[in-house]
């Protein structure tokens, strides 16, 4: 073997062991679980601003439980399961059931809130917030890296949110939105994030229909009517 083969064989050996050295491996597994804090806190936050919402909307039930509907329709991909989809279903299912149904509220057919036409110009970010939220915890799920600029775009995103419902936040809060308590009800949906609990990525059917029995019941009786009228009785 020739001084120069060996020479490019004892390189090639160092690039290998670099590559796999525990300096490496313990920075990059460091990462990992830096990310994955911070996409919990990101869930976190992301739930709250749900929360938030729905208060804001609570004024009409029909409004907040159609946000509700049409978050998983089309930022969940009509799915109400997974990681994350699983976990927003489980807070919207707790903040109704805990704040917004003991107010008694009527649901009203076809009743729209105060506040749903502000409300309206802030929906990107929330489907943005549940869609890519999903898509970087499948990465880390996976062993994988989120690029920094992933991290940092979905934080913009997420201000943008925020300064949306501050301007609206006396209307939430004068609906009984407390953020401090909520988030200490629901930081342990989101603690578990990376770990197996079948309990939040998969809501049962029941539940599902339960909460949104209204809008279904709606939809029901407007096809109905639909039909009747197109049999010109």
């Amino acid at each position: 073997m020739s001084m120069t083969d060996r020479v490019l064989r004892h390189n090639k050996r160092l690039l290998q062991e670099s590559r796999y050295s525990p300096y490496t491996l313990g920075t990059k597994e460091k990462q990992k679980h830096k990310q994955k804090e911070e996409a919990v806190q990101l869930g976190v936050e992301l739930s709250l601003f749900v929360a938030e919402a729905m208060f804001l909307l609570s004024d009409d039930i029909r409004s907040m439980l159609v946000f509700c509907f049409w978050l998983f329709k089309y930022a969940g991909k009509r799915n109400f399961d997974g990681p994350v989809v699983g976990r927003v279903f489980y807070v919207i299912q707790y903040v109704f059931e805990t704040y917004i149904k003991p107010k008694n509220g009527v649901y009203k057919d076809g009743g729209k809130s105060s506040q749903w036409e502000q409300f309206k110009t802030s929906s990107y970010h929330f489907s943005f917030g549940v869609r890519v939220l999903a898509r970087i915890v499948s990465i880390l799920e996976i062993g994988g890296l989120v690029k920094p600029s992933g991290f940092k775009h979905y934080n913009q995103e997420l201000k943008k949110l925020e300064e949306h419902l501050r301007s609206v936040k006396d209307v939430s809060e004068a609906n009984g939105f407390a953020r401090e308590a909520i988030e200490s009800s629901i930081f342990h949906l989101w603690k578990s994030l990376f770990e197996a609990t079948p309990e939040m990525i998969h809501p049962s059917k029941s539940k599902v229909l339960e909460l949104f029995s209204p809008l279904l019941n709606e939809a029901t009786l407007e096809a109905c009517s639909r039909h009747l009228t197109s049999l010109c009785i």
